[in-house]
Formats: structure tokens, C-alpha cells, sequence
């Protein structure tokens, strides 16, 4: 029997993107999402087309949670964005973004201060 988290009252919505339109595929996205959100004990809430509704029922409080079947089925130009920083970075976002100098300076390395 496999394991089960105690329940949350963390309410989930399933991302499932408005382009899959066949039922089959429809079915082999939802399926896996609605698994995690019964696996981890979140409430149900709905399953959603598009990102600004996912977004719009994490505003409105009516949902904590958004499960997806991968990143890769979220727009790249989502807001907000999430990324990870284990996340290999997307070339097209990369061009976009303008990092910091103090992200890509070499650090320096200070020697402990001496203790009296």
C-alpha cells in the first residue's frame, strides 16, 4: 500500500494548458496531477486552463497549491515566474534577464578576524 501524507487543508488547482485539446492527452496530463494532489492530501479545487485563472484562485485564497504534470507546460512569460535555482536557465528567458555583477564576481575570500 503506498505511503499517504496526513491531510492538509492545503486546497490544490491542476494546471492542465488550454493547447491540449485531445481527450487522451487531456487525460494522460490530468491524471498524474490529481494523483499527486490525493498523494500529498490537498483538497481539491478545480482543474484550470489557463495560468492567470490558476493564479487568479492562489489570490483569491481559494487555492494554496498549483500542481502541473511538468514546468515545461508553464508559459514562459507567466507572472509571477517561478524558477529554481537547480533549474537549468532557458536561453529565452536568459536574454531577457540582466544578472547583478555581485552574482557573477568571483568572491573574495576574507581571512577570520583575529579574536583578543
Amino acid at each position: 500500500m503506498p505511503h499517504r501524507t496526513a491531510p492538509t487543508t492545503d486546497h490544490a488547482v491542476v494546471y492542465v494548458p488550454a493547447a491540449v485539446t485531445d481527450p487522451a492527452d487531456f487525460a494522460a496530463v490530468a491524471a498524474p496531477c490529481l494523483e499527486r494532489v490525493e498523494a500529498c492530501g490537498y483538497v481539491f479545487a478545480g482543474i484550470v486552463r489557463t495560468w492567470p485563472d490558476a493564479w487568479a484562485l492562489m489570490v483569491e485564497g481559494r487555492a494554496q497549491v498549483v500542481v502541473v504534470a511538468s514546468r515545461g507546460q508553464l508559459p514562459a512569460d507567466q507572472r509571477p515566474r517561478i524558477e529554481a535555482v537547480t533549474e537549468p536557465v532557458r536561453t529565452a528567458v536568459a536574454e531577457q534577464c540582466v544578472v547583478p555583477p555581485e552574482v557573477t564576481a568571483p568572491q573574495r575570500v576574507r581571512r577570520p578576524r583575529r579574536v583578543r
